[in-house]
């Protein structure tokens, strides 16, 4: 599974000039409402494809009536109060709007991928660059088992993390923006495009840094180590018969007991990382969660993560995925902080530590806990072979099912 890219095509475009550049953002939910503005203000052709439901029709409908997008910057963000901006073309059909664009930008949830490719590949030519947001959840597995040959014809990458916080205030006319980070991660294959691809992020969103393969991206510690260890630490005394009493905000009301847990699952995820160094697999070099949220990303004075997530204008107003029901409330195990950060995040690491031998009880636990709400089976009897392991990104899934096969697909 070795990759060759010599004299990979190269689009002819002006990296410095974004008036150059011909970008189709995918999807029609919230981060894609706030590109639909921000990249057309900022003077670059952007399309939009929005293939779902009736997505690309309400979208029409909102531009035609208003003729912007409206996005709202909260006063702390470094673009800040109103902003407008105009999609060239919005089309539910990728041939209307794939060809001819340089850069592909996907901030979907890593379950799109392979519908996503699959759609797109068609329309894909060598030297095109596809951006996924935040890019995690093995996006390159799905990319080259889909692409095949031409996944090694366009670059690929990753921006760590999602550049938004926002959430669609009127569907097709105006996007609330609570937060635009500050600075970013960005992984990439080749890595030899590196430097292109940051100077391209930094023109779209800001400071901007390359972390090395799309290994890198899948080990990194956001979504999969937040979510679910917040999740377990609220709801791992629910039963069925026995509704929750409390509904509180996910990350306003953070606990330390919440926070022990990610800590817990960050440096199992360390210690993946450096057994797969050992074995000379290359994967860039992590950092804890603290440390990339606080002092990273948000550019903030280091503190404690509990406080840090309790106190952050980034994280006010999210509330905790419960349903209302007789009595109280249930955890939604339909709700993408299972359905997406389970299988696509927690196995994916959990099927890396079984290939690098290393132990992860916390990672274990959670995942043992949440399978048995979502009725799917993952881990039995402590090893990843569960009857539900196809739905999973773990890298057995692709295939890769022994460390050499994994630093075949890196070298």
């Amino acid at each position: 599974m070795t990759h060759r890219r010599a004299g990979m095509q190269q689009i002819a475009y002006d990296t410095k000039n974004s008036q150059s550049l011909v970008i189709t953002v995918i999807g029609g939910g919230n981060a894609a409402h706030a590109l639909a503005a921000l990249l057309p203000y900022k003077g670059i052709t952007t399309r939009l494809w929005a293939p779902f439901a009736d997505e690309a029709q309400q979208l029409n409908q909102g531009l035609n009536e208003q003729g912007y997008i409206h996005a709202e910057f909260a006063e702390h963000n470094p673009i800040h109060g109103a902003i407008q901006g105009r999609p060239q073309i919005v089309s539910a059909n990728a041939a209307e709007v794939i060809p001819g664009s340089d850069i592909v930008l996907v901030p979907l949830p890593s379950f799109a991928y392979r519908d996503l490719f699959s759609q797109i590949k068609p329309y894909l030519k060598p030297g095109m660059m596809i951006g996924v947001s935040p890019g995690q959840g093995g996006v390159d597995w799905v990319a080259r088992e889909i692409l095949g040959s031409l996944y090694d014809e366009v670059v690929l990458f990753a921006i760590m993390p999602m550049p938004f916080n926002c959430r669609i205030s009127e569907y097709g006319k105006r996007v609330e923006v609570q937060e635009l980070k500050r600075a970013y991660r960005v992984a990439c294959h080749p890595e030899s495009a590196s430097d292109r691809v940051c100077t391209l992020n930094n023109l779209f969103f800001g400071q901007s840094e390359p972390c090395g393969n799309l290994l890198t991206a899948s080990l990194y510690p956001i979504n999969a180590v937040i979510h679910p260890a917040r999740l377990y630490q609220l709801a791992k005394d629910y039963e069925d018969n026995q509704p929750l009493q409390a509904n509180p905000l996910f990350y306003e009301q953070m606990t330390d007991e919440a926070t022990a847990l990610m800590d817990s699952v960050n440096q199992e995820l360390l210690a993946i990382a450096a057994a797969l160094k050992q074995a000379h697999i290359p994967c860039g070099e992590l950092p804890h969660i603290a440390d990339f949220l606080a002092n990273y990303v948000y550019q903030e004075p280091s503190q404690c993560l509990t406080s840090f997530f309790r106190d952050n204008p980034a994280y006010k107003g999210f509330g905790t995925p419960f349903i209302p029901i007789e009595g109280g409330w249930r955890p939604d195990f339909s709700n993408r902080y299972f359905t997406e950060d389970i299988p696509l995040g927690l196995c994916l690491y959990r099927g890396l530590a079984e290939l690098a031998a290393v132990a992860t009880p916390t990672i274990d636990k959670i995942i043992e806990w949440a399978q048995t709400h979502m009725e799917k089976s993952y881990l039995v009897e402590g090893q990843l072979i569960g009857k539900d392991i196809k739905e999973t990104h773990a890298p057995q899934r692709f295939g890769i099912n022994t460390l050499t096969k994994l630093r075949e697909f890196y070298t």
